[in-house]
């Protein structure tokens, strides 16, 4: 196997090592700091970049803003009312997210996770995930369709393995929505802004619907029945 070929290896298992032990032992943004050193090591060797991640300006950014709002916000409403709660059947446990239990009511807390969100958790884990891992994978694999379904269920993988602190049912639910974001970078024409602002608004708006309360009413409209 080439040397190029092992390297390649090399820097996908560790960032999912990284990304997924930490994740297993609740500390999710230690896995982000390690990959991200990972990927500034890799971009100093010459084995990515900025373009080869996809982080390139957009063809059309007024096309690009309103896709990401509208994507992003029918994929958190379609996760609220009906991707959590099927996992959580399935699994018979709740989605953990206590992690952001203390927006509930509480708007300065709001902020302060609005600003983690467009920071470390949109913009950083999609050049991660789907930007560093996924354009690796593609060095190895190619980019024929069964390649591209395959990278985007390792990543996806990766992407539910590393929400594990999220309980038993995180897992499975951020996968899901990571299996998304990868075929949306793939449809984007491999740029990575159109994933970020998904993702990004995603996360918007599921921390705005928690604040309010109305997560649980909205999942009541389509899974409690009427007495």
């Amino acid at each position: 196997m080439p040397t190029s070929s092992l390297i390649t290896i090399a820097l996908i298992s560790l960032a999912s090592i990284f990304l997924i032990v930490s994740g297993i032992r609740r500390k999710p943004s230690l896995g982000i700091i390690l990959s991200v050193i990972l990927i500034v090591i890799a971009a100093r060797r010459g084995e990515t970049s900025f373009a080869q991640m996809g982080l390139v300006p957009s063809d059309n950014w007024l096309s690009t803003v309103l896709l990401g709002l509208l994507i992003g916000g029918g994929l958190s409403l379609l996760s609220i009312i009906l991707i959590e709660p099927l996992i959580e059947n399935i699994t018979k446990q709740p989605h953990d997210v206590s992690v952001v239990a203390g927006v509930r009511g509480n708007w300065k807390a709001l902020l302060s996770w609005l600003v983690l969100i467009w920071g470390p958790v949109a913009f950083g884990e999609e050049v991660i995930y789907r930007g560093f891992l996924m354009s690796q994978i593609i060095k190895l694999l190619g980019t024929s369709l069964p390649a591209l379904l395959l990278n985007v269920l390792i990543t996806s993988i990766i992407f539910g393995l590393s929400h594990s602190y999220q309980g038993r049912s995180g897992p499975w639910t951020t996968g899901i929505i990571g299996a998304c974001l990868g075929v949306i970078y793939i449809l984007s024409g491999f740029n990575l802004w159109l994933p970020i602002l998904v993702h990004g608004v995603m996360n918007t708006v599921e921390l705005i619907v928690i604040s309010l309360g109305a997560d649980k009413r909205l999942r009541e409209l389509v899974w409690v029945k009427p007495q």
